[in-house]
C-alpha cells in the first residue's frame, strides 16, 4: 500500500492495518502498529481456540447439537468459505469486509436486511477487540468519541429498523443496496488507481454529530460504511489520523452490536445460517490475516474487490431492470 492517503469525492474504508497508510512515519507509531498486529493475532488466536473447544464439548456432550450440524443446509458452508476469504481481503488491504460480505449475501438471495445483519454480528467481536485495543494504545479522542457515538447509534438503530420494516419488500431494497455496493465498489477501484497522489487537507469538520448519524444510518442499510463515511471524512478533514482511526473502530463496536440487535428484534426470519457462517469463517481468519498482511500486494487485491463488487452489483441492478421493463 502506498505511504499516501488520497482523498476521494466518495470516502473510502480505513481500518487498522491501513494505519500505515495515514500515520506519519515515526518510530513510535510503528513500534504501536507492530504490538496492535501482534495482539489482534494472540487474541483472535485465543478466541479461536476457545470455539474449537466449546464445539468440541458440545458435540460430543449434545446429541442434539451433533444432529443440528448434520443438518446444516449448503449455504452455511458456503459462507464459512466466504467468511475466511473476505477476512483475509480484509487483513490484507485493511478495508471491504462489509462491502464484500453485503455483496456476496445479495448474490446468494439473502434479502438486504438479513445480509446486514450478518455482516454486523460478525463484525461484533472484531471491532471490540479493535477499539480496546485502540482504547489501551490511547488512540481514543473521548471528546470526539462523546460526539459521535450517541447520534451514530441513532442512525444506525433507524436504519436497521426501516430497513428491516421492508423486509418483504426486498425486491425493491435490493437492487438500492446494490447501487450502494456499487458506488463503493467504484470507490474502491479510484483509490487504487489515485494512490499515489497526496492528499488534500480541507477545512476541519465541525458537524461531527450529522457526520456521525448518517454514517450509522447508511451503514446500517448498506451493510457497512462506517469507516468509509465517518473515518475518511474526518482524516480529509484534517484531523489526527491516529486518534481518528482509533475513535471510529472504539465507536464502531456499539454501532455493530446496537444495529445487529434491532435487525434481530424487528425480523421475523434472520438467515443463521449465513451469520454462523461468516461469523466463524472471519474468527478462523482472523489470525492468520494478521500474520499475512503485509505479504501481499494490496493494490492488486483491491482493484481485484474492486472489479467483483462491482460486476457482481450490476448484474443484481440489470436484473431488477429486466424484470420491471
Amino acid at each position: 500500500m502506498e505511504k499516501e492517503l488520497t482523498t476521494l469525492a466518495a470516502p473510502a474504508a480505513l481500518t487498522t492495518e491501513e494505519t500505515a497508510a495515514v500515520l506519519p512515519s515515526e518510530n513510535s507509531n510503528a513500534t504501536e502498529s507492530i504490538a496492535y498486529k501482534k495482539q489482534r493475532w494472540i487474541y483472535g488466536l485465543g478466541g479461536l481456540l476457545l470455539l474449537a473447544v466449546i464445539l468440541g464439548i458440545s458435540w460430543w456432550q449434545s446429541p442434539a447439537f451433533r444432529t443440528y450440524v448434520e443438518d446444516v443446509p449448503p449455504t452455511f458452508y458456503y459462507f464459512l468459505v466466504a467468511g475466511f476469504i473476505f477476512a483475509m481481503i480484509d487483513g490484507a488491504i485493511g478495508m471491504s469486509y462489509g462491502i464484500t460480505s453485503t455483496t456476496f449475501s445479495l448474490s446468494m438471495g439473502i434479502p438486504p436486511a438479513s445480509a446486514s445483519t450478518a455482516v454486523h454480528i460478525s463484525e461484533i467481536l472484531s471491532c471490540g477487540i479493535a477499539g480496546w485495543m485502540h482504547q489501551r494504545m490511547g488512540n481514543v479522542n473521548k471528546k470526539l468519541f462523546k460526539l459521535l457515538i450517541l447520534p451514530g447509534i441513532a442512525g444506525a438503530v433507524i436504519g436497521a429498523y426501516l430497513l428491516s420494516s421492508l423486509e418483504h419488500y426486498a425486491q425493491y431494497t435490493k437492487p438500492l443496496v446494490s447501487l450502494y455496493t456499487l458506488i463503493l465498489g467504484t470507490v474502491i477501484l479510484l483509490r487504487a488507481v489515485r494512490a499515489q497522489r497526496k492528499k488534500q487537507v480541507t477545512k476541519k469538520i465541525k458537524r461531527i454529530g450529522l457526520l456521525g448519524f448518517g454514517g450509522g444510518f447508511i451503514d446500517a442499510i448498506g451493510g457497512g460504511g462506517w469507516g468509509s463515511i465517518v473515518l475518511s471524512s474526518l482524516i480529509a478533514g484534517g484531523r489526527h489520523p491516529r486518534f481518528s482511526l482509533g475513535t471510529v473502530k472504539a465507536t464502531r463496536f456499539f454501532i455493530a452490536m446496537l444495529s445487529s440487535l434491532t435487525f434481530i428484534t424487528v425480523l421475523y426470519h434472520v438467515h443463521w445460517d449465513a451469520v454462523l457462517g461468516l461469523v466463524i469463517g472471519s474468527a478462523i481468519a482472523s489470525p492468520i490475516a494478521a500474520r499475512v498482511s503485509n505479504k501481499i500486494s494490496a493494490k492488486t487485491i483491491m482493484v481485484a474487490v474492486a472489479v467483483i463488487v462491482i460486476l457482481v452489483s450490476m448484474k443484481s441492478i440489470y436484473t431488477f431492470l429486466v424484470k420491471i421493463i
